[in-house]
């Protein structure tokens, strides 16, 4: 292996011109810097998951020849569904930057292509070995991470398909002279000393360094990787799954707060609708096809947030209940908000980006703010959920839920921490019960990629399973439920949403 290498770099210049511009037919992307700080975020996530592996390679050791225990089996899956979602954005941002490279725009241009894809490309092999390594050797362990997981996203034969890829010698060897063309090129940017190209030119030593890191390990493992590739079976279903969802995913990171006007599955119309239906306390679950906002999370739903309604729907809900006038004073909560959190409710007051008045209260990537319905709602699939409690005790939880607005998105999921949030944490820290005061909402932690949190797929679960039993939280208010065939949405049932949950995370229905 290291003999056809060494080939390579003698060969350099035509190799890398067939490697890199064999499809001529592909259009060439100009990465911006946008695309490089969302890289550099997501091979930041990366480096968290390869460090769950590690901690966790002793599964290889305890399972030699006797199936994974149900505990350890989720253990597995908690850091191996986010090892492939990961994966999917790097292959999306080689396919994207790292095709056609030396066809976008000028030098530099190329340049930033190339180290955009190539990075990606270094972060993917190098996090892909470290499986092979610290996990491979397991044939238990291999067996379970060749098992179907839909909720998780996890298809037929990922590891083998894995395994496949890491066998092919046009992989390290695109590597190898991605790199030395990076070195050679590298420089020109150094050069010119531009703001813009900073975050390049640290995805540019990363890229280095993985690089240097992927080469010992892949020499170490190059012989079983071969052996055991032949015998890996192809299943195209996997296959057709992996190409859908790596088609854009590098386009959608860079922003994935829209799908894009006029292309949500829920229409203007159906958004107007469902205001109507909806009461200020309210917990809805989104789902937008396709966008990898949530990496790693389990399940069909990936977004959760809370409808608060204009300023006047607010008042008008809630202010007039006794228990919240002994609670809040004379002017309600509405009067209470004014006072003790000004600076928000002047937010809340104004209009949105899109000139519609706030209705909505999220997390999302540039934090935790307000939103109009447009901008939160519009989307492909929406499930309405209504609390089972009395006025006052969702008017705290809204209470507390504008106390969070203008803290940063929650990047690490980690509930053990409320400086930061991430959309299903507003609704849990706003309902969190509060022995002695109030009732609120228990809401299900569970273990995802080393840290507790809440996929917004359990809400929706817990509402299913508690329905109709003394112990139930939500009732059902609305589901609006997407089909891509007819690119529409359906206003669905109880039932619908109820079921929902068990829908794949990435629904081959949708293809």
């Amino acid at each position: 292996m290291q003999a056809l290498v060494e080939r390579g770099r003698h060969l350099l210049p035509l190799l890398f011109t067939a490697l890199f511009m064999a499809c001529q037919s592909e259009a060439a992307h100009v990465p911006t810097p946008a695309d490089a700080q969302a890289l550099s975020r997501l091979i930041k996530d990366v480096q968290v998951v390869n460090q769950l592996v590690s901690a966790n390679a002793v599964l290889a050791t305890t399972y030699h020849d006797t199936a994974l225990s149900t505990v350890d089996r989720a253990l597995l899956l908690s850091f191996w569904a986010p090892h492939l979602d990961h994966e999917r954005a790097l292959i999306s941002y080689q396919r994207r930057f790292l095709n056609g490279w030396q066809r976008a725009g000028d030098a530099e241009d190329g340049t930033r292509a190339l180290v955009t894809g190539l990075v990606a490309l270094a972060a993917q092999v190098q996090s892909d070995l470290l499986i092979i390594d610290q996990l491979g050797r397991s044939e238990p362990l291999r067996a379970a991470m060749n098992e179907t997981s839909a909720d998780y996203g996890v298809g037929p034969g990922e590891y083998d398909a894995i395994l496949r890829r890491m066998a092919l010698p046009q992989t390290i060897l695109t590597l190898q002279l991605g790199t030395d063309a990076l070195a050679r090129r590298l420089q020109a940017l150094r050069d010119k000393n531009l703001v813009t190209d900073a975050g390049f030119l640290e995805l540019a030593e990363q890229s280095l360094a993985f690089s240097a890191s992927v080469d010992a390990s892949y020499q170490k493992n190059a012989p079983r990787l071969v052996a055991t590739a032949i015998t890996a079976a192809t299943d195209q279903q996997l296959n057709a799954l992996a190409s859908a969802l790596v088609t854009n995913i590098a386009e959608w990171l860079g922003d994935t707060r829209l799908r894009g006007k006029g292309k949500s599955l829920i229409s203007a119309e159906q958004v107007t609708w469902l205001q109507t239906q909806l009461q200020p306390g309210d917990v809805l679950v989104e789902r937008r096809n396709w966008y990898l906002s949530n990496l790693g999370l389990p399940g069909f739903w990936p977004h959760a947030e809370l409808y608060v309604g204009t300023p006047e729907e607010l008042h008008v809900a809630l202010d007039g209940d006794p228990d919240v006038v002994a609670l809040y004073g004379a002017d309600g909560l509405t009067g209470w908000l004014k006072k003790n959190v000004p600076d928000v409710w002047s937010r809340y007051g104004a209009q949105a980006e899109d000139g519609e008045p706030h209705r909505i209260l999220e997390a999302i990537s540039e934090g935790v703010l307000f939103s109009s319905m447009t901008e939160a709602t519009q989307a492909d699939y929406l499930g309405a959920m209504r609390p089972t409690l009395t006025a006052v005790e969702k008017a705290e939880a809204i209470a507390k839920a504008f106390q969070q607005i203008g803290k940063p998105y929650d990047f690490d999921f980690d509930f053990l921490t409320e400086s930061v949030l991430v959309c299903s944490e507003v609704v849990y820290v706003s309902y969190r019960p509060d022995a002695g005061t109030r009732k609120g909402i228990t809401l299900p932690l569970t273990t995802v990629m080393g840290r507790l949190t809440l996929p917004p797929n359990d809400i929706v679960r817990m509402f299913d399973e508690q329905l109709g039993k003394p112990e139930q939280q939500l009732t059902f208010v609305a589901f609006l439920d997407g089909r891509e065939a007819t690119a529409s949405a359906v206003v669905a049932t109880e039932a619908d949403l109820r079921a929902s949950w068990h829908r794949a995370k990435w629904d081959l229905s949708q293809l």
